[in-house]
């Protein structure tokens, strides 16, 4: 099986999304707040048993959502680089295409 890999990426300032197009012809849509509250880093997250800060926070600052750069890493995912200086979360491009809410993954879940 040849594993599906990410051929482009769009971000929009002005939306507050990104698109990723994939080998396979899919477009998946990720907005801005959803992907920090996704963070898989410990901080977010959580660990050893202790919530992380994104499962307390209501409201998100604008900070915490300005995308400010999006740094390859290896060639398995990506970090964000955000407003607030939040630069720990590594997405990997599975966890990405997992959590994609474009109509027709929204609806397939």
């Amino acid at each position: 099986m040849i594993p599906i890999e990410p051929l482009g990426l769009e971000a929009d300032d002005a939306g507050h999304s990104l698109a990723i197009t994939w080998s396979d012809g899919h477009t998946s849509r990720h907005d801005f707040s959803r992907l920090r509250r996704l963070c898989p880093c410990a901080e977010c997250k959580g660990e050893w048993g202790m919530p992380g800060t994104m499962t307390a926070t209501r409201e998100l600052s604008a900070d915490q959502i300005d995308l400010v750069d999006l740094r390859p890493v290896g060639r398995y995912g990506l970090t964000p680089v955000l407003g607030d200086g939040h630069s720990t979360g590594i997405y990997t491009y599975n966890y990405l295409r997992e959590n994609c809410e474009c109509p027709e993954c929204a609806t397939a879940t």
